[in-house]
């Protein structure tokens, strides 16, 4: 009888309901517990056997296009580019010019300037029409050998084009030797600006003042 009274002081101290109803409940709480770990166990066993990649969208390495060099296309010096030279208006320069240092010598100095790139651009316009024009018999040459009658004719057509502009060049060199012709149209232009330059400084500093 004391072991008995033991236990049952022993479960009234923790409160612990050993009624048979309550047996029951907590076997059947067990296993809904386990059945509910079962479940979450198969459920992680079926995420993993998923293939990661149809969750996760990887990002795509771009693929790297090699640097190409960058070409600069070179400058051809024909007619075209001695008449974009014949062609500028440096009136507005010589003016400017003029207010920075009213000397007739930094004028001529100037003028001398434009004369010498003048002849750098004649000369850069010659050399390379000579050089395309031994390109030109070359090609001339191949092609005789292998009887391409139209497209030598071509060449030759073009090789007449070229000469042409090339006795415009000269005409325009042997103008600039003589300073006339279209090739004074910068030095006038340079001039007539450094000259109504003075004669601002003129007017501002002489003739618009009251006597």
């Amino acid at each position: 009888m004391a072991l008995f009274d033991f236990f049952i002081k022993k479960r009234a101290e923790e409160k612990i309901d050993t009624s048979p109803e309550n047996i029951l409940t907590q076997s059947e709480g067990l296993g809904k517990e386990r059945e509910s770990v079962e479940i979450e166990n198969n459920k992680l066993r079926t995420v993993h056997e998923i293939p990661e990649h149809i969750f996760i969208e990887y990002e795509k390495p771009s693929k790297i296009t090699p640097m190409e060099p960058t070409e600069t296309p070179q400058e051809v010096n024909d007619l075209q580019s001695l008449y974009r030279y014949l062609e500028q208006n440096l009136e507005k320069k010589g003016y400017e010019a003029a207010l920075m240092n009213p000397d007739s010598s930094y004028m001529e100095e100037h003028v001398r300037f434009l004369q010498n790139e003048l002849s750098i651009t004649i000369s850069k316009v010659n050399t390379y029409y000579k050089s395309h024009v031994r390109q030109i018999d070359f090609h001339i040459e191949t092609r005789k050998r292998h009887e391409m009658i139209e497209m030598v004719d071509e060449l030759l057509t073009k090789k007449a084009n070229v000469e042409d502009e090339m006795k415009i060049v000269s005409s325009i060199e042997n103008d600039a030797k003589s300073a006339n012709g279209i090739s004074q149209n910068v030095v006038l232009s340079y001039r007539k600006g450094f000259k109504n330059g003075f004669a601002a400084i003129t007017y501002g500093t002489i003739l618009s003042k009251k006597s």
